[in-house]
C-alpha cells in the first residue's frame, strides 16, 4: 500500500512542482492583473467538468475494485464523457449570467469551443487514470500526472518566444493537456482501453456516482469559489493573490489526497479496517499541521522570492487559509475509506455543509470587498466539511468502537509501529 501512495504521492508532488513552476512563469510575463484573468479563465472548463461528472474518478475505481471488467467500465466513461459534454454546453450557454464580467470578457466566442472540448477530455482521462491506480500501475500513473504539465510548461515558453504569451494562449495550452494523459492510458490498457457498453454497469456507476456527485461540485466550489467571488469584486489583482494562496495552501493536502487514492480500492476489496484508516489519517493530519506551521513561516520571505515583490499581498490571505487547510487533510482520508465502504453521500453531506459556510462568508466579503474575509469564510468551510466526515466515518466504523479521540490525539508510537510496515493488512 505504501509503494503505492509513494508513487501516488510523487506523481502529485511532481505535477505541483511543475505547476508552480507555470505559476511562476505566468505570474511573471502576465502580472498578478494577468494571472488573475487566466486563473478565472480557466475556471469555466474546470468547473463545468466538476459539475457533470458524475462519479468521473471514484466510480472506475470501486468498479475495478468490485471486479468489473475493464471494457465495461471504459464503456461507462465514455457514455459519461458525452453526456457531460452537452450538459456542460446547455450551462455554458444558457447559464452565462452565473460568471463574473472578467470572466465574460475572457470568454469570448472564439474561446468557448476550446473551453467546452476540456470537458469530455478531462472526464476521459480522470477516467483511464483511476483505473491504472486501481489496478496498482503507478509508473505509468505517475507519468500519466507529470507529462501533461510538462508539455504545459514547454509549450508557454515557447509562446514567451513566439507568437507572445496571452491569456487565450495560457488557457489553449491548459485545455489540451488531458491529451497526454489519454494517451499514456490508453496506451498501458491497450486491448482493454476499447468501450464494451454493458447497461448493468453504467447503472452500478451511476448509481454510486450520483450519490457522491453533489458532494463532488460542492466540494470543487469550496475549493474555488473564493476565486469566483473575488472576480465579482472586479479586483482581477486581488485573484491573482488569492489564486497563489490557495494554490499554496493546497501543497498540504497532497499527501493526505494520494493517500486516499490508494486507500479507497483496498477498502472496497475489504483489505482495510476502520482503524487503519483512523491511524493513517491520524498521522496525515499531524502531518499536515506541522507543515502548516512550517509554511506559514517561510510564506514573508518565500512568495515574494519565487512569485516576485508584487505577490508580497497574498502571504496574509495565505496565513488565513492554511488551518482550514491543515484540518482539512483527516477528511481528505477519511473520503476515501468511506467511497471505498460504499458511502461517498458522506462526501456529500460534508461538501455541502462547507459550501453553506463559504456561501455565506463569501456573500459577505463581496459586499464588504473584503479579500480576508473571503479566505476566512473558505479556511471555516474546510473545517466544517471536516467535522461532518468525521461524524460519518464513526457512524460506519461504529461497530469497531471508536471515538473522536482515535482520529486527533497524537499516537506516536502506532505511527512507527505504521511507518514501518505493521499495519492489520498488506
Amino acid at each position: 500500500m505504501f509503494k503505492a501512495m509513494g508513487w501516488l504521492f510523487a506523481t502529485q508532488v511532481a505535477g505541483v512542482l511543475v505547476a508552480l513552476g507555470v505559476g511562476v512563469l505566468l505570474s511573471r510575463y502576465l502580472g498578478a492583473h494577468g494571472q488573475g484573468l487566466y486563473q478565472l479563465t480557466i475556471l469555466v472548463p474546470v468547473a463545468l467538468t466538476l459539475m457533470v461528472a458524475i462519479g468521473g474518478s471514484a466510480a472506475p475505481s470501486f468498479l475495478v475494485a468490485r471486479g468489473e471488467s475493464i471494457p465495461d467500465i471504459m464503456g461507462w466513461i465514455l457514455v459519461l464523457a458525452a453526456g457531460s459534454t452537452l450538459l456542460a454546453a446547455t450551462l455554458l450557454t444558457i447559464f452565462p449570467v452565473l460568471w463574473p464580467q472578467l470572466v465574460r470578457e475572457a470568454i469570448a466566442a472564439h474561446l468557448r469551443l476550446w473551453l467546452l472540448g476540456y470537458v469530455p477530455l478531462q472526464i476521459v482521462a480522470n477516467g483511464a487514470v483511476a483505473i491504472l491506480v486501481a489496478k496498482n500501475q503507478m509508473v505509468q500513473v505517475f507519468w500519466a500526472g507529470i507529462a501533461p504539465r510538462l508539455g504545459q510548461l514547454a509549450a508557454l515558453l515557447v509562446f514567451t518566444a513566439y507568437p507572445g504569451l496571452t491569456v487565450f494562449t495560457a488557457a489553449m495550452v491548459y485545455v489540451l493537456m488531458p491529451l497526454v494523459a489519454i494517451t499514456i492510458a490508453v496506451t498501458t490498457l491497450r486491448r482493454q482501453a476499447m468501450p464494451r457498453y454493458r447497461g448493468a454497469v453504467i447503472r452500478q456507476a451511476l448509481s454510486f456516482g450520483i450519490r457522491g456527485h453533489l458532494g463532488n461540485v460542492a466540494q470543487f466550489l469550496n475549493y474555488r469559489l473564493g476565486l469566483y467571488f473575488t472576480g465579482l469584486m472586479l479586483m482581477p489583482r486581488q485573484v491573482g493573490f488569492y489564486w497563489l494562496a490557495v494554490t499554496v495552501s493546497e501543497l498540504l493536502w497532497y499527501g493526505p489526497g494520494a493517500l486516499a487514492g490508494v486507500l479507497l480500492p483496498r477498502v472496497a476489496k475489504g483489505l482495510k479496517s476502520g482503524r487503519d484508516t483512523a491511524l493513517l489519517a491520524n498521522l496525515a493530519g499531524w502531518a499536515s499541521w506541522v507543515t502548516a506551521s512550517a509554511m506559514a513561516l517561510v510564506a514573508p520571505w518565500l512568495v515574494p522570492a519565487i512569485w516576485g515583490k508584487p505577490f508580497a499581498g497574498a502571504v496574509p490571505i495565505l496565513w488565513v487559509l492554511l488551518p482550514g487547510a491543515a484540518v482539512f487533510a483527516w477528511s481528505k482520508v477519511l473520503s476515501g475509506d468511506l467511497a471505498g465502504q460504499g458511502y461517498p453521500q458522506w462526501g456529500t453531506w460534508s461538501s455541502l455543509a462547507g459550501f453553506g459556510v463559504l456561501l455565506l462568508g463569501g456573500l459577505a466579503a463581496v459586499a464588504n470587498r473584503q479579500v480576508v474575509w473571503m479566505a476566512s469564510a473558505q479556511s471555516a468551510s474546510y473545517a466544517v466539511a471536516t467535522g461532518i466526515m468525521v461524524w460519518g466515518f464513526l457512524r460506519v466504523h461504529s461497530a469497531e468502537g471508536m471515538g473522536w479521540e482515535a482520529l486527533f490525539v497524537p499516537r506516536v508510537r502506532e505511527w512507527r509501529r505504521l511507518v514501518r510496515g505493521g499495519v492489520s493488512t498488506p
